[in-house]
């Protein structure tokens, strides 16, 4: 047997269950209430149960029969099958009269055709009633079959107007919410090109202007157009300077690649984040000097040894200060702190600078965003390719923590960490 009549064969035991239980159901109700209105001999009472048990296994037995042939051969729709269904139920209560007739429970012939008149005229309204809510069934049915052909034909915007509470109407909700999710996702996959094609121009224009200096700057050496040691002591530096930044950008590219393709995997160990910091900070201070800057660092206490990736950790804190340099003009100040407090460690860097307008802000985390009108580097050495904070964000929510922004305009802008301790 394959999978599917595997699955199928519970339901089957289960079925074949409920018809033995409505079939004992039945013909006790039957002969209890013979027995109570019409008081018969013992015997009558034992014949009246075999035979209204054969007639109900017999019918039980037609209706398997046809929903097998209904299964595998009909071609019947939903309104055909009812009727078939609606004519059988008539079939078994004449057969019911006729068995009651034969063992005299029905006192003269006239009763009998009686009878048989008012089960004819039952079987044509259980007729034209099922044929009724079939009817009202199968259209709302059809109205969800539509609505899954305009899904399957790409219109996203259908919506199954079915009423009802039942299980039909539960299927069109559930069409409707597949609609919504088919169109969330084509929305996704517009931004996702849009971004492409906006990351492939940004690449270019960003890996295309150091090399174009570094280019200049070889091509001028290898011309003899500098010859003195302070010339090309110039020049060596801003090559290495644009290197260093190619260097960067690619590393940042690969970064993002790995998040993209869930492949980041932190490298925990046990570390304390001020130590973290207090490198970082070390390191950017010879720069904040040269940019007439000051730069603070405040540790509340000691914080916790934890289990963080204390390099690509170190990586997100140089991108927040680096940005804080970056934008904050000569005489600012750029103020680090670090704490830990309710099982959280905290990070802010806050700067003087110009702030980012509140229109802007939440576009900030996406990648080659810049906030500056112009294109060109704010300062440099400057990266420039808008990566950072986007890789920040993403090292961030690596360590199942979070990272907020807060800013006024001309008055400077605080980036807040937080990171829960596990250890």
């Amino acid at each position: 047997m394959n999978r599917d009549g595997r699955a199928l064969s519970p339901i089957l035991r289960s079925w074949e269950f409920a018809a033995a239980a409505a079939l004992a159901l039945a013909t006790g109700v039957a002969v209890l209430l013979a027995y109570l209105l019409l008081d018969p001999p013992t015997g009558d009472l034992v014949d009246l149960g075999l035979y209204l048990a054969m007639a109900g296994g017999v019918a039980i037995a037609g209706c398997w029969a046809v929903v097998r042939w209904l299964e595998r051969w009909s071609a019947l729709g939903l309104l055909g099958q009812a009727i078939l269904v609606a004519l059988i139920g008539s079939a078994t209560s004449i057969t019911t009269i006729l068995i009651l007739a034969q063992l005299m429970f029905i006192s003269s012939d006239h009763d009998l055709q009686v009878l048989l008149a008012v089960s004819a005229f039952s079987a044509i309204m259980a007729v034209f009633c099922t044929t009724w809510l079939t009817s009202s069934t199968l259209a709302r049915l059809l109205a969800v079959a539509r609505s899954i052909r305009e899904l399957a034909a790409g219109n996203l915007d259908v919506q199954a107007a079915v009423a009802g509470a039942d299980e039909v109407a539960s299927l069109a909700e559930d069409v409707n919410m597949l609609a919504g999710r088919l169109s969330e996702a084509r929305a996704e996959r517009v931004a996702l090109d849009d971004e492409r094609r906006n990351l492939t121009a940004s690449i270019s224009h960003d890996l295309r202007t150091p090399l174009s200096t570094i280019q200049a700057m070889v091509d001028a050496l290898d011309d003899g157009v500098v010859s003195d040691a302070a010339g090309m002591k110039r020049y060596f530096a801003t090559i290495r300077r644009d290197v260093a930044r190619l260097d960067r950008m690619i590393d940042d590219l690969f970064e993002l690649a790995q998040m993209d393709a869930g492949a980041l995997r932190l490298q925990r160990d046990r570390v304390a984040l001020h130590e973290i910091v207090e490198d970082v900070v070390s390191a950017m201070r010879p720069r904040a000097e040269q940019a007439g800057l000051s730069l603070d660092l405040e540790i509340a206490r000691e914080t916790s040894v934890a289990l963080l990736d204390g390099d690509r950790l170190e990586r997100a804190v140089a991108n927040l200060l680096r940005n804080a340099l970056e934008h904050t003009p000569p005489g600012g100040r750029v103020s680090v702190s670090v704490a830990e407090s309710g099982g959280q460690l905290s990070l802010k860097v806050a700067d003087t600078g110009e702030g980012i307008d509140p229109a802007v802000l939440p576009n900030i985390w996406t990648r080659f965003y810049r906030a500056e009108r112009s294109r060109s580097r704010p300062a440099a050495g400057s990266d420039g390719a808008g990566l950072g904070l986007a890789i920040t964000k993403g090292i961030v929510e690596a360590h199942g923590g979070t990272v907020d922004v807060a800013s006024e305009p001309e008055l400077g802008t605080t980036f807040t960490v937080r990171i829960p301790v596990s250890r």
